[in-house]
């Protein structure tokens, strides 16, 4: 009974695991004499990446093999077979949830056992095991591509769709982008999918036939793989441009754009794993890291043309926003209603939209045996951004409000592969068992604000101190007060005397938290200086055209928002994500 019961638990935890860890792989084949077709067991098989040793398993008595729990990439698969000469298939793709059948491999008895026979592996047309539709690029097409982050890459997917807004939403087959879940190395993106372009190894996406572990997806799921570590030391800089910033208002470059991107990777071996003589073999640890650094002068450029105020134009409206009413119009008028076209001038790209971001992403492989892998990484994304907005655009770009976006994700994986029995007789109903536990943690934080406030709200309306100056005025109560007693008879009037406060000045001192804001208001103080009709109550003020504190400017030509017209949003946003699979 505790026999059954064993293998019962030892099926649903293998099957449980092979479930929740969809991004790993598995290759099958199988490994016969070249001359007799015989099968020829209890070959050893190794499966190899980086130069170092992944995994391996051995033929059962039919000469098949079964190599699972492998992630995504491209590996090299070594047969050894005693009197036989080696085998190995270079460039065997290995795809997240999909078994990758290797052609068998033939082995000729050895006359020269010093040398391998070396054979490319070739994508079938047709997969035995394709359940689904979509499609895999791999690191070797992703290094062709003119596209550098993920989504472009799956965008290449058919039936796979992205807006040309710079956003990162996916739809897949006309769903929303709300319907298609990304995947990074085995978790969940919540927040920005961004990675390094050389931390990239797999890009598969699922368009269609979800299996079942993704049943609450109604679009696609897109799943990411990182790259790994390396035997051999390698990495590589780079960088690019478009174009660089001259000045506050030129490009000097290429285009309009003034795109500039940094870029590193570093990969190589901690402690190697050393055979009996001392000499090192495998890595035992090894390391992977990669990052970006990336600044746009505009990411988006317009495709028509972009003005600006003149410089001295702007600097006199900011100084003085406002000049006197006339006699059709009291109160104050807003300078900027009478800018002409000849007090603009064209710019090449538009004010104040400049992003500046970085992303990190890095793993460190333990590779324990050849059976027993941990792994742990993660990845870091800042994106920093002012938000363009049209109605900024003339008079008050330099108040575009300021989007910042932080994710950051890490995870540690642990991944054991059962031998199979190499005894015919006892051999285990159960072939190609594994587990595979990961825990994974996810941080996504996002905040729209000011750029000069920040989280000081109290800072964003305010224009100056206002000072109210009151005397008591005594009229006469005209209303008496009659009081009765319990027979409703008069028992006492009352009259007498009441207080009213009367308003007779209200002064203004200027402030330097908002200096265009409180430059209106001075001027509007400054223009009629001595008239209490205009000064002496904030309804005066206001209602003449005057700013009180939480008071923004009326929009010029209701087109665009006048100079100083400070955000009178702040938003704050955080998730956080655990999970383990």
């Amino acid at each position: 009974m505790l026999k059954k019961l064993a293998v019962f638990v030892t099926v649903l935890l293998s099957i449980s695991m092979v479930y929740a860890q969809s991004g790993q792989g598995t290759i099958k084949g199988k490994m016969v004499d070249k001359e007799t077709g015989e099968p020829l067991p209890f070959a050893n098989i190794v499966v190899m990446k980086g130069g170092s040793q992944v995994a391996g398993a051995q033929t059962d008595f039919d000469g098949k093999f079964t190599i699972t729990a492998l992630t995504p990439g491209v590996y090299d698969l070594v047969a050894k077979y005693v009197g036989y000469q080696d085998i190995k298939i270079n460039s065997v793709t290995v795809s997240g949830g999909k078994i990758t059948f290797v052609p068998d491999l033939k082995a000729g008895q050895g006359v020269d056992l010093a040398e391998f026979q070396v054979v490319e592996f070739q994508e079938p047309l047709i997969s035995k095991d394709q359940t689904s539709s979509g499609g895999t690029v791999t690191r070797e097409n992703i290094a062709k591509m003119p596209g550098r982050s993920a989504v472009s890459v799956a965008q290449t997917v058919g039936g796979v769709f992205s807006k040309d807004d710079g956003s990162t939403d996916l739809n897949i087959r006309g769903s929303r982008s709300s319907g298609t879940d990304t995947y990074i190395d085995g978790i969940k993106v919540r927040g920005s999918q961004n990675l390094p372009n050389s931390a990239i190894e797999q890009v598969s996406v699922i368009t269609g036939g979800l299996p079942a572990q993704f049943g609450d997806v109604t679009g696609g799921i897109v799943n990411i793989t990182t790259r790994g570590a390396s035997k051999e030391w390698f990495g590589g800089i780079e960088y690019l441009t478009s174009g660089f910033k001259n000045g506050e208002d030129g490009i000097i470059g290429l285009d309009d754009h003034g795109f500039n991107l940094f870029g590193f990777s570093l990969s190589g071996p901690i402690m190697f794993h050393k055979d009996s003589a001392g000499n090192k073999k495998d890595a035992k640890i090894g390391f992977f890291l990669s990052g970006e650094l990336q600044y746009d002068v505009d990411p988006q450029p317009n495709a028509v043309k972009n003005y600006k105020v003149k410089d001295g134009v702007m600097e006199q409206l900011n100084a003085t926003p406002f000049s006197g009413g006339s006699d059709f119009q009291t109160g104050v008028v807003n300078n900027a209603q009478f800018v002409k076209k000849e007090d603009l001038e064209e710019i090449p790209f538009r004010l104040n939209a400049s992003r500046k971001g970085m992303n990190l992403a890095g793993k460190i492989d333990f590779n324990v045996s050849s059976s027993i892998n941990i792994a742990i990484g993660g990845s870091f994304d800042y994106n920093d951004r002012n938000r363009f907005n049209r109605r900024n655009a003339l008079f008050n770009s330099q108040n575009n409000q300021q989007d910042i976006q932080r994710t950051w994700r890490t995870y540690a994986r642990y991944t054991q592969r059962f031998a199979n029995s190499t005894d015919e007789e006892n051999a285990s109903v159960i072939k190609d068992a594994f587990i595979s536990f990961q825990a994974d943690y996810s941080n996504f934080n996002r905040t729209v604000q000011d750029e000069n406030h920040k989280d000081q709200l109290n800072h964003y309306g305010y224009i100056g101190k206002f000072t109210t100056t009151r005397i008591n005025t005594f009229d006469q109560n005209v209303t008496s007060q009659v009081i009765v007693d319990q027979n409703e008879d008069t028992v006492r009037i009352i009259t007498g005397f009441m207080s009213n406060p009367n308003t007779i000045n209200y002064e203004f001192e200027s402030g330097d938290i908002n200096p265009i804001l409180s430059n209106y208001t001075q001027s509007y103080y400054d223009i009629f200086a001595g008239d209490p009709t205009f000064t002496s109550t904030i309804e005066g003020v206001q209602g003449n055209g005057g700013l009180v504190n939480g008071d923004v400017p009326i929009d010029v030509y209701n087109m665009f928002n006048a100079m100083g017209t400070v955000s009178n949003q702040y938003f704050k946003q955080e998730q956080t994500q655990f999970r383990f699979t």
